[in-house]
């Protein structure tokens, strides 16, 4: 195991934290070689509520990676989300004023320190600048310029911004229990980037990941990221749903949820099932199909606000690969036929792919997230996509891709 090739994601969810250590082979396969996970404490729809318990939860993951792997973790790139993200496009240009001059690796780094110029730093942290694609002499879309002749390079670019609050509190948390955050990756790219596939991109689709406290969106559209979205709402609405209903205890509420649920009442089973409310020694009979009911009541809603935000962009008619879900809510058994019925989209389950070790523990969607974050890093490492340099002035984040194993040797 060749600690020069490997890097470490910690993913920070509501109701999780997952630690993965990855190593890249010399092939540029990517092998997850460590595994930590823990519930998180302190942390509610992406934002941290109570620093103290969301410090020990990160600690608790990072632990059981450290000892899995049998290394001392030092550093680690981490994610980002939450509805204080926000996105825009935007293109850069430059006249190189000559015939013919070929394109290297400075100019498209010229490129995105304009666009980085441009942008509001502060009250904003710059997540990512991801390149969707070039244009040489107004004329020649391509995706990768470098080695190319050109008198003009045009750059057109999509940008993911945090709050800088939110940004600089999940970063004091992670860096208290003794980790460096070396960069950072927003939830709908990391989650994308595990369970897309490249004609999927083409085509145009979008990428639900449903959590438990957020339901992250993200557009692809050309072959490239177009927008990003998150909504404050997801498992943990459902769970609270059915707390309330009936008069249970939170923790049973999601057990119930677990093995009884369902996403559309009219497909559950008609069993009857004892619970116990809230103080009383007495159990009470319910339906499945009242659970299932309110299941499907909250998840109606969560397909809704993804449906009106798809036609206020103007994208309702242009997803022609349709919908990808993933996320914890995505293990709910006919939610892929609830989300076909309200979105009037084909929809398909995501898991991550595109790697190999522990597959028997991670290959389901609620690891989307904490695989596409190895994967992005990987990926970039081919220069496919650019994140800007954090504020510490001791990161090149430029080189940082493009060479993970000099870039990352310190992470053990």
């Amino acid at each position: 195991m060749s600690k020069d090739k490997m890097v470490v994601a910690i993913d920070i969810g509501t109701s999780k934290i997952t630690t993965l250590v990855g190593e890249v082979d010399d092939v540029g396969d990517l092998h997850i070689v460590a595994y930590g996970e823990s519930k998180t404490k302190g942390m509610e729809k992406g934002i941290i509520v109570r620093p103290g318990d969301a410090i020990r939860s990160i600690k608790e993951s990072i632990d059981m990676a450290e000892s899995t792997a049998g290394s001392k973790i030092t550093s680690a790139i981490a994610n980002v989300g939450g509805y204080h993200l926000e996105c825009r496009n935007d293109s850069e240009k430059t006249d190189f004023g000559m015939s013919q001059k070929t394109i290297v690796q400075s100019d498209i780094d010229n490129l995105i320190e304009k666009v980085a110029s441009k942008l509001p730093r502060e009250n904003y942290e710059i997540i990512h600048i991801i390149p969707k694609k070039y244009i040489l002499d107004e004329e020649d879309e391509v995706i990768d310029p470098v080695g190319l002749v050109g008198s003009k390079i045009e750059g057109k670019f999509h940008i993911i911004l945090d709050k800088i609050n939110a940004y600089t509190n999940l970063k004091k948390v992670i860096e208290a229990t003794g980790i460096k955050v070396v960069n950072f990756v927003a939830n709908p790219v990391a989650s994308a980037s595990a369970v897309l596939y490249p004609e999927e991109k083409d085509m145009g689709i979008v990428v639900l990941d449903i959590g438990a406290g957020t339901t992250d969106m993200a557009i692809y559209k050309e072959g490239s990221i177009d927008y990003i979205k998150s909504f404050p709402v997801g498992g943990n609405q459902v769970t609270m749903d059915i707390a309330h209903r009936f008069k249970v205890s939170k923790d049973e509420a999601e057990s119930l949820k677990i093995e009884y649920g369902g996403a559309i009442a009219d497909l559950s089973e008609n069993h009857v099932i004892e619970v116990f409310p809230r103080g009383s020694d007495e159990p009470i009979q319910v339906d499945q199909f009242e659970l299932v009911d309110t299941i499907e009541a909250r998840l109606s809603e969560i397909f809704e606000i993804v449906k009106n935000e798809l036609e206020e962009l103007g994208f309702i008619n242009k997803i022609n690969g349709g919908i990808v879900l993933t996320g914890g809510v995505a293990n709910t058994p006919d939610i892929k036929e609830l989300a076909e019925n309200i979105l009037g989209m084909d929809v398909r389950i995501g898991k991550p792919k595109d790697y190999k070790g522990f597959s028997d523990k991670i290959a389901f969607p609620q690891y989307s997230t904490a695989v596409g974050m190895l994967l992005f890093t990987k990926n970039n490492a081919s220069g496919q996509t650019i994140t800007p340099a954090e504020s510490s002035a001791d990161l090149d984040i430029f080189g940082f891709f493009r060479s993970l194993a000099e870039k990352l040797k310190n992470l053990f």
